[in-house]
């Protein structure tokens, strides 16, 4: 009797160790990835292939779930915070990454990172993963892209030739001095608006964009040191300051004279179907020097029937590193997860070109067609890498392929350009929303009624009913003031923290 209890003992351990490796070779990640549609016979190709590769190495499969931006915050944030099974998540400082963090949702890598992501400790800038830290502790590992990514303006040289003004050769350093190309280019084309914005931006604002992931950036931080390399940390209201009024009286008057298209003030206005038909003279973008900005805009938005136009670049503000940047773009391991498999994955993601290129074309010969050793051609009606999120949301982008239209070395360049970058003064510092939530939603409403019209000049700031004035007002009533003092109590914890 003994024996046949010892046998069954023995049998039981022997099929229970079978049941657990079959279960670790069957295993598969599930990878919430933000793009831009899905389409199942495409996606399971890519993911076959992927599976097949990474198996062996992770012994795990994928199946990659593409949620358009639209739909994010319901497909996938509220399986994240319902405890769905999610193996690995896009996040961003401007895609819910704190609020993930305080939701307790998101495994803290840094001894994952340790044991599994090797790679991405010898290839990730560290610049990246302190960056990327919420107190202290990673959360998230950023695509190894661009880190600094000043304002600037890309112009059209096509017609800058046509107004007599060579943009390379005699660049303007501030927005102001656009003022005489303006009424040239609309003097010639009276029926164009010379200046188009991506939303509102200002290309040579003094201050951090997104700084804090504040509606329309009502609290905000200077961005550069001075002249001694004293940084200005003080916390403004941005719309209470002289610089902003100048600039959105500025704005008034370049909307009044023609300069700047009425729709701009229209959510729905669509500033690069407009940059696709050449009709423009400068547009206002956040750059990656090297004119890369400008020729991915390119190829992206121009119109198939309007001519050929020629573009480059006019960088207006200084390089720094900013918190927003690190954060712009990661993966995160959910504590519903296998993190192990989750972390060998990304590793791979960081150190391995065959995952990284599958991931963002699909397979070759099926999906793209490979030119040479580093460029690319899409076949059009299997089209993976228009579906997803898009480069910069894939591992270590200098790891990746480029299409034909691209520079081969476009990706190093990207990453190289913020080797001689600074960091700003909040580096790293990101805002607990949990602790003033309220205020945050009562500003964000305020700022969403007046903040566009004021600053594409669609509004005349000494409006009694829209204007700066009663824009202020609203602010105050909203709790500005408490807000400021919260952001500024919980800045001076962070800097104590580094101490």
């Amino acid at each position: 009797m003994r024996k046949l209890v010892a046998l069954l003992l023995a049998l039981s351990l022997v099929l229970g160790l079978a049941s657990t490796a079959f279960a670790a070779k069957d295993y598969t990640l599930d990878i919430y990835w933000i793009g831009n549609k899905d389409d199942e016979e495409i996606r399971k190709g890519v993911e076959e292939a992927v599976s097949e590769y990474v198996e062996p190495l992770i012994k795990a499969k994928v199946a990659y779930h593409i949620i358009n931006w639209d739909d994010w915050t319901e497909k996938a944030l509220k399986p994240l915070l319902e405890d769905e099974k999610i193996d690995l998540i896009f996040t961003a400082d401007w895609r819910d990454y704190v609020q993930e963090i305080l939701a307790n949702k998101l495994l803290p890598l840094d001894d994952q990172l340790e044991q599994n992501g090797k790679d991405i400790l010898e290839t990730l800038p560290q610049a990246f993963l302190d960056g990327a830290k919420f107190n202290g502790v990673l959360y998230g590992i950023p695509t190894n892209k661009e880190l600094c990514v000043p304002s600037g303006l890309i112009v059209n040289k096509t017609a800058a030739e046509q107004i007599g003004w060579d943009p390379e050769k005699d660049p303007v350093k501030t927005t102001e001095e656009l003022e005489p190309y303006l009424a040239k280019y609309k003097e010639m084309f009276p029926d164009r608006y010379p200046y188009l914005m991506e939303k509102d931006r200002w290309s040579d604002e003094p201050w951090i964009h997104e700084w804090a992931a504040i509606e329309g950036d009502a609290l905000d931080m200077k961005m550069a040191a001075d002249e001694n390399g004293e940084f200005d940390e003080t916390i403004y209201s941005i719309y209470e300051t002289d610089e902003q009024e100048a600039h959105i009286r500025l704005m008034r008057k370049w909307a009044e004279a023609g300069y700047i298209s009425p729709e701009a003030a229209n959510p729905d206005f669509d500033y690069n179907k407009v940059f696709g038909t050449g009709e423009f003279l400068v547009f206002t973008q956040p750059l990656k020097g090297n004119n890369i900005k400008s020729v991915e805009m390119y190829g992206a938005n121009k119109a198939p029937d309007v001519p050929d136009f020629e573009l480059c670049e006019i960088i207006l503000q200084d390089k720094y590193l900013v918190t927003n940047q690190a954060g712009g773009s990661m993966f995160a391991i959910p504590k519903t997860g296998k993190a192990k498999a989750a972390m060998k994955y990304l590793n791979l993601m960081h150190s391995d070109p065959t995952l990284v290129n599958l991931m963002l074309y699909g397979k070759e010969g099926v999906n793209y067609k490979k030119v040479n050793d580093q460029q690319v051609e899409l076949i059009d009606d299997a089209n993976w890498y228009g579906l997803h999120g898009g480069a910069w949301t894939v591992g270590n982008t200098k790891l990746q392929y480029v299409l034909t239209t691209e520079d081969p070395e476009k990706n190093a360049m990207l990453q190289s350009y913020a080797d001689d970058a600074k960091k700003t003064a909040s580096y790293g510092f990101r805002l607990d929303r949990s602790k003033c939530q309220e205020q945050l939603d009562a500003v964000a409403e305020v700022v969403k009624k007046y903040e566009r019209g004021l600053m594409v000049g669609a509004v005349d700031p000494d409006d009694p009913e829209l204007g700066l004035e009663a824009f202020r007002k609203a602010l105050k009533d909203a709790g500005i003031d408490e807000l400021k003092a919260e952001v500024e109590a919980q800045y001076a914890t962070w800097k104590d923290s580094l101490k």
